[in-house]
């Protein structure tokens, strides 16, 4: 359907009911803050269950869970921790990880995730620029910790444990609380007041902090509940240091629901987790539309699907996969939150990514800035309340990233006469592999370290199961070879100085880079493949050379 001339009773009535949830959350009375909202579910759903880790079937009640996070509370409270302390957190899909979030949030302090695939150089950056004054640890990073420690000068006293011992550190969070009285009371907290520093990726280099305040937490919460229809059983298999996993969690806290956590994506185990745990919600990957179809999809009890991404084609191939359940796209920033999905509700509208969220306000424009007609390409602005505070201690990117009070996006889409987006490509210098946004500045600046190489580019290319891998196109200083500078020798720098996700894919030797008149690296005709490597291309992941 393209045009509302098309458009039957059915479709109108579905898009009058549209306009009706839109209007419900952007009239809502939502919690002040993410520790009011734990509080109302412990409170409003008590007896239910809350948590199972699915590996191991260890499940906790609301009440259980509200008891650990009045203990890890007291713990924290008696190690220095208060509100506004910024807390960094830093352990696995483990109860105790979630535990640790709620407590920070009933102190008032300020939650940093960090990826658990950083390197020391990366932690040591968030560690510093998020000016940490605390850090809570899975004990299994203790030799991280300690190699941190050489980087940057956070007392290792202030360093907390989870499931062990880091040694120096202030000792284990579950021993620390049996000595310390627990933390029944909420500090109250205002919806504009800082909730977290969640670090990003984007095109600038290495990775920068939004500053996320309470009520983005609790709009982005509620904006997903109305997605979809009310659930039971939610699958979270996304780490907790991305915006998945996190919104996930407070979802399942809205709706008063079990979530079933796993300890990371698996293709082997989805349908397994699928079927014995009577999942009605998860999130998939186009890697998942690349499977056989398992014959126990029939077993299935999914009511929905989330995906981000996808074309048309593999939508449907996932959808095969999960026995019909809809597949349905989100669309976001972390500084903006929620900003389009498709309904549920919506099936004729192939290839669109959906319609702007409640209380989110749109533009489409050109290089100019002037919005561009129906149809036609241009960037995505947004604007709205409950965004991003802007980029933690970095004024002139928070600069950079808005225009007029518009958040720009960085992303090509184009809007039909309904009011339904297409995503159409990028302008942010951003590789997107299997969900993971990679900024290739980041990855250019720490292989450009490497001794011999004179330029890099960092390039996505394409791939069937990721989306996108990383390729490395260089040059390299007269007297120096792709034998005194191998793809072993890079990829030996690359995999110390940076998370496993970020890693490159293939290397590839020119004997120069493409320019542009004013000289920067021509990108685009490193994509297209008109600008050829004279020395070959090394793919790490098959081990040869193309």
């Amino acid at each position: 359907m393209n045009s509302l001339q098309q458009r039957t009773p059915d479709t109108e009535a579905i898009m009058e009911e549209l306009r009706a949830r839109r209007a419900h959350v952007e009239n809502a009375r939502l919690p002040a803050s993410v520790s009011e909202l734990f509080d109302a579910a412990v409170q409003n759903y008590a007896d239910r269950t809350l948590w199972v880790q699915v590996e191991t079937e260890h499940a906790l009640t609301y009440r259980e869970f509200d008891e650990q996070v009045g203990r890890y509370a007291g713990a924290l409270r008696s190690l220095g921790v208060g509100p506004s302390s910024h807390v960094a957190l830093m352990a696995p899909s483990i109860p105790a990880l979630a535990i640790t979030w709620m407590a920070i949030a009933r102190l008032g302090a300020v939650l940093v995730p960090i990826n658990t695939r950083y390197t020391a150089r990366e932690l040591a950056h968030v560690i510093s620029h998020g000016e940490i004054d605390f850090a809570v640890m899975h004990a299994a990073h203790a030799p991280l910790v300690a190699e941190m420690g050489k980087l940057l000068e956070l007392p290792l006293s202030h360093v907390i444990a989870i499931d062990g011992n880091i040694p120096g550190s202030a000792g284990d969070i579950s021993v620390i609380a049996e000595d310390c009285e627990p933390v029944r009371e909420r500090v109250d907290r205002r919806p504009g007041d800082l909730m977290s520093l969640q670090f990003t990726s984007g095109s600038t280099g290495a990775p920068k902090a939004c500053m996320l305040p309470q009520e983005y937490w609790v709009l982005i919460t509620h904006i997903r509940a109305a997605q979809g229809p009310r659930l039971n059983r939610i699958l979270i298999d996304m780490p907790f240091h991305y915006m998945g996993g996190q919104w996930r969690f407070l979802m399942t806290l809205l709706m008063g629901a079990t979530a079933y956590v796993a300890p990371h994506q698996s293709l082997t185990r989805m349908i397994d987790w699928l079927v014995a745990n009577e999942i009605e919600f998860c999130s998939v990957t186009p890697a998942l539309a690349k499977q056989p179809v398992d014959p126990r999809i029939g077993r299935l009890n999914l009511k929905w699907a989330g995906t981000m991404g996808m074309s048309e084609a593999t939508l449907a191939a996932a959808m095969q996969r999960l026995n019909g359940a809809p597949v349905k796209e989100m669309y976001g920033t972390t500084e903006t939150g929620a900003l389009v999905s498709m309904p549920v509700e919506v099936s004729w509208k192939p290839g669109s990514v959906g319609l702007p969220e409640p209380t989110r306000e749109i533009r489409i424009v050109d290089g100019e800035g002037n919005d561009v007609p129906c149809g036609q390409p241009g960037e995505l602005l947004v604007r709205g309340p409950a965004m991003m505070l802007g980029y933690y201690n970095n004024p002139e990117a928070t600069a950079l990233a808005f225009s007029d009070g518009w958040f720009r996006t960085g992303d090509l889409f184009s809007r039909d006469e309904d009011g339904f987006l297409y995503m159409r490509g990028r302008i942010k210098d951003v590789i997107r592999r299997n969900g993971e946004n990679i900024s290739a500045l980041e990855v250019e600046t720490v292989v450009q370290r490497v001794e011999g190489i004179e330029e890099v580019a960092a390039i996505p290319i394409p791939d069937e199961m990721k989306g996108e891998e990383v390729r490395l196109c260089v040059t390299l200083t007269p007297s120096y070879s792709a034998q005194t500078v191998s793809p072993d020798l890079v990829m030996q720098h690359c995999t110390a100085n940076l998370a496993k996700f970020k890693l490159p894919r293939q290397i590839a030797y020119h004997d120069k880079l493409p320019k542009t008149a004013s000289g920067k690296i021509e990108k685009p005709r490193l994509k297209d493949g008109t600008a050829t490597p004279s020395g070959g291309i090394y793919d790490y992941t098959l081990q040869r050379w193309l």
